[in-house]
């Protein structure tokens, strides 16, 4: 039956035309970008995949994570906890680390993926530009950047709210307040807060596996002068806390004993400015950005006691930019952006891994007395601790420059950026627990001994990276062809999370009394830079019949990548690592179609990415052809609104959409034998329109499929997290 109402949901949205629902806040108001990084983008031959508010809004989509598909060859998984904020786009892709996708909020770029998945609102609009956007925006965005802009005061004024409730006990409550001062300036300030009691249940003592609460505020004061002088400041501070990694065994479901969990605080301070100077415009950027965050999880995922694992980190970064670049109030044949960047973060971390007794019998001890006979190693601790301390401070210098070259109906597209990164790492990891010898013939055993094993050192790494652009298009009044070459890189870095397995190993060198000498510390927790080389092709057009509008995007792309960073868990161990893959190839093209007709509309989206390895190693087995895992095989969105105005005085409006999104396949692993086959998902909402309030009923995964959003190997054992059921609620929203 499910299939059948997909198949349905599906000949109906082929087969039907589209029109975007008009919002309370209307699209067409000014745009007023003040970073001069994110216009210069906005001016590039690139073609970004566009949401505005209305769509973001009016159908539900509450997170970053909630476009997944909409844009091609977008993946957003939502798993594991909002710790997690894995991106995927075009093949490229990053469990743990360094993003491959840069998040902008405003103009200030996020510092820490940690801080990726936060709940959206006001958000006025969303931009996504694929492919490697490293000479503009420099490291961690060789899959493209994610550009959100939040409504200004200036172009709205009044107050928005909503109070939104749906099964799972979610409740959702929001409200912003927006003030004109005068012609040239506003404040504004705006609140949220989201719960949900979760979707799983934790069968070994009934609690909830996915709990979350969340809340956020932001404040904003902007200027706008009449003699060109832009600026605004924003003070932003976000909240979660929840339970999460609800892994599984296949076929059972969520049981473990032990606490997992994730909490985080964002405060983000931020300002952006732009001044004319004579023919030039200066414009800057500056940002401090702290985050706290606290992760606990049962890491053996089951009802028994191995290891549990609990990462806390504090960070502060600040970031200071400068641009100059050319007047654009008069369209000239050249110009250009030249900036200058610099950025530091510092970075504190615990980490310790809890040794409970089933892990301290199965890990630790099956494998140390497997080289004694007449006795054995006995541990008198029922649990100990592996901690681990670390400290990392990264400094970030960058030099940018872009031209624009406008002859006739072409426009020539060429940057250059000079990136120079430097990195301390600090690490303490240290352990001690009472061992001796038990004799098996029942004989006189030796006393307990304690014994102490200490990893402590320092590293640091400096990388210099040549991030060229070149792009040419040929532009027409209905349509447009370009071409483009891009360089981009996603940082190297240290692996936290293996010393526990290196301190682990150090303790039972220590028990046995042997010493691996071949064994180096720095040569194991280091990671080199991903490389990417990106060619692309593209065309759009749109064409305007009456009433009827029609709209297109084409693109074809192949990216070489380079030393390219894979997540990969030990066959036995308590952690996970990054490790270098040699070579791999992502090949695809893109599709997005949009088609308007009085109040109907249509939107659809499609990816296909072919992303394999040509050249990968990893000492066991060579998985050259293999399928890259992770990233899905295809995207697929699509959606349909009516609209049916009133004549009412009261009532003006009534507004259905129904939209699906679909990915698939998605190989789990490097051998390709766990797959997620390809998997639709459909949703509908209802928003009726009033005077100042409007009602709103929304629907998601209606046919309740079920599909798994993650699998990974652990500990001999596959594990998975299984995505979200059918979830329906309502909402109110009033706007003043």
């Amino acid at each position: 039956m499910k299939k059948v109402l997909l198949v349905l949901a599906w000949v109906l949205i082929s087969t039907s035309v589209f029109a975007e629902v008009v919002p309370f806040v209307e699209d067409t108001l000014q745009e007023v970008v003040v970073n001069a990084r994110v216009e210069a983008q906005q001016q590039s031959v690139s073609i970004p995949s566009s949401i505005k508010l209305t769509r973001i809004e009016h159908e539900q989509r509450n997170a970053i994570k909630e476009i997944s598909a909409v844009v091609p060859n977008l993946y957003i998984p939502s798993y594991g906890s909002r710790m997690t904020s894995s991106i995927y786009l075009r093949g490229l892709g990053a469990r743990i680390d360094n993003p491959v996708v840069g998040v902008y909020v405003d103009g200030i770029g996020l510092s820490n993926k940690n801080s990726y998945d936060f709940a959206l609102y006001d958000v006025r609009s969303m931009q996504v530009y694929r492919g490697p956007q490293g000479t503009l925006f420099g490291r961690n965005t060789v899959g493209g950047v994610v550009l959100l802009q939040t409504l200004s005061p200036l172009d709205f004024q009044g107050v928005r709210a909503s109070a939104g409730y749906g099964n799972y006990n979610t409740a959702e409550a929001k409200a912003s307040y927006y003030h004109k001062i005068s012609k040239e300036y506003g404040v504004s300030a705006s609140a949220a807060y989201n719960h949900t009691d979760g979707y799983f249940t934790n069968i070994y003592d009934g609690s909830a596996a996915d709990r979350s609460d969340e809340a956020g505020v932001r404040l904003r004061f902007d200027a706008r002068k009449e003699n060109g002088v832009n600026a605004n400041a924003i003070v932003s501070y976000n909240f979660v806390e929840q339970t999460g990694f609800p892994y599984h065994l296949q076929g059972d479901q969520v049981n473990h004993n032990d606490f997992c969990g994730y909490r985080r605080h964002n405060l983000m301070a931020a300002s952006s400015y732009s001044v004319p100077v004579g023919s030039l415009v200066l414009s800057g950027t500056t940002s401090y950005q702290y985050l706290d965050d606290r992760m606990q999880m049962d890491q053996d995922y089951l009802p028994l006691s191995y290891f549990t694992l609990m990462q806390a980190q504090k960070e502060h970064a600040v970031s200071q930019e400068l641009t100059l670049r050319s007047d654009k109030k008069e369209k000239k044949s050249y110009e250009w952006l030249l900036g200058v960047q610099v950025g530091y973060k510092h970075n504190t971390m615990t980490a310790p891994v809890t040794f409970l007794r089933d892990g301290i019998d199965s890990l630790i001890l099956k494998n140390a007395n497997q080289a004694f006979v007449h006795s054995k190693i006995q541990i008198r601790e029922s649990e100990f601790v592996l901690q681990s301390d670390f400290l990392t401070n990264s400094l970030d210098v960058a030099l940018y420059h872009t031209s624009y070259y406008r002859f006739g109906d072409f426009l020539l597209e060429g940057g250059l950026r000079l990136d120079l990164e430097y990195l301390d790492f600090k690490y303490d990891s240290q352990t001690s627990l009472s061992a001796r010898f038990h004799k098996v013939d029942n004989s006189v055993d030796e006393p307990y001994v304690t014994i102490y094993s200490q990893k402590i050192g320092s590293n640091s790494l400096t990388y210099f990276e040549v991030l060229p652009r070149i792009a040419l298009s040929y532009n027409r009044p209905l349509w447009k062809v370009y071409l483009s070459i891009a360089e981009g890189y996603k940082a190297g870095g240290f692996n936290t999370q293996l010393f526990s397995d290196i301190l682990q190993k150090q303790l039972t060198e220590d028990m046995l009394g042997t010493k691996d000498t071949e064994y180096k510390v720095n040569d194991v927790i280091t990671y080199r830079p991903e490389r990417c080389l990106n060619f692309e092709i593209g065309a759009a057009a749109h064409k305007q019949f009456d009433e009827l509008l029609l709209e297109g995007v084409f693109t074809v792309y192949e990216i070489e990548v380079f030393n390219q960073q894979q997540t990969v868990f030990p066959k036995y161990g308590t952690g996970r690592y990054m490790t270098n893959a040699a070579h791999s190839r992502s090949a695809g093209c893109e599709l997005t179609v949009a088609l308007r007709w009085k109040q109907l509309s249509f939107d659809a989206s499609y990816g296909f990415t072919y992303a394999y390895f040509t050249d990968y190693d990893n000492g066991r087995q060579n998985f050259a052809g293999k399928r890259v895992p992770y990233a899905p095989q295809n995207t697929l969105a699509a959606g349909i609104t009516y609209k049916i105005p009133f004549t009412n005085k009261f009532f003006h409006s009534l507004e259905l959409n129904i939209n699906t999104t679909a990915v698939g396949k998605i190989y789990w692993n490097e051998e390709n034998t766990e797959i997620q086959p390809f998997y639709g998902l459909l949703n509908a909402n209802l928003h009726l329109q009033m005077k100042y309030v409007a009602l709103e009923l929304w629907g998601k995964n209606l046919t309740n499929t079920r599909y798994d959003v993650f699998r990974f190997v652990s500990m001999g054992n596959t594990f998975m997290q299984t995505g979200a059921p059918l979830t329906f609620g309502g909402k109110v929203l009033v706007e003043i």
